[in-house]
């Protein structure tokens, strides 16, 4: 939540403004108008929510565990070692992001508007995106926005070990 709405934010010091509700709520209600409804930033709202609960289940599921016996310093569960392994995951995430995702998504929707990179149109090819009138600067705001994320989310990770006894 944090992420999402410092995203929201972005264009306060001059970043590009990450509004993914409103993205989200585009792509799964098909509302391409102006101004966007506000049922369209609400349903794209809940849709991010959820992904960003996925995220989070397969860092701590599945990442996380990893991480600690490929890396054995990223071994103890400590509040350090877990920010550490959230901005890891966090940083993953950024290149998956653009690499895959924020292509498709820039081509579906500017595709029409504008040319990227080499005249070609947006979303053509991983991190061949064209990014409006802030260039690769929106590159470099994902990632910040990412590591936004991961920060809360190595955080707030602090899982008890299974051989520790707690008592009620």
């Amino acid at each position: 939540m944090v992420a999402t709405v410092t995203g929201l934010w972005f264009p306060g010091v001059k970043l590009p403004q990450f509004d993914f509700n409103t993205l989200n709520g585009r792509l799964a209600l098909g509302d391409l108008t102006f101004p966007v409804s506000s049922t369209t930033f609400v349903i794209g709202g809940i849709i991010h929510m959820i992904d960003g609960i996925i995220w989070a289940l397969i860092f701590g599921l599945i990442i996380s565990p990893v991480l600690g016996v490929v890396i054995k310093p990223l071994r103890p569960m400590t509040p350090t070692v877990n920010l550490v392994k959230g901005l890891i995951w966090g940083g993953a995430l950024w290149i998956i992001s653009s690499a895959l995702w924020m292509p498709l998504l820039i081509g579906a929707l500017l595709g029409p508007l504008f040319t990227g990179p080499f005249g070609l149109p947006c979303g053509v090819g991983p991190f061949l995106t064209c990014f409006g009138p802030y260039g690769v600067q929106a590159l470099f705001t994902n990632l910040f926005w990412h590591m936004i994320w991961g920060v809360n989310l190595g955080l707030l990770f602090n899982p008890m070990r299974s051989t520790s006894r707690v008592r009620w």
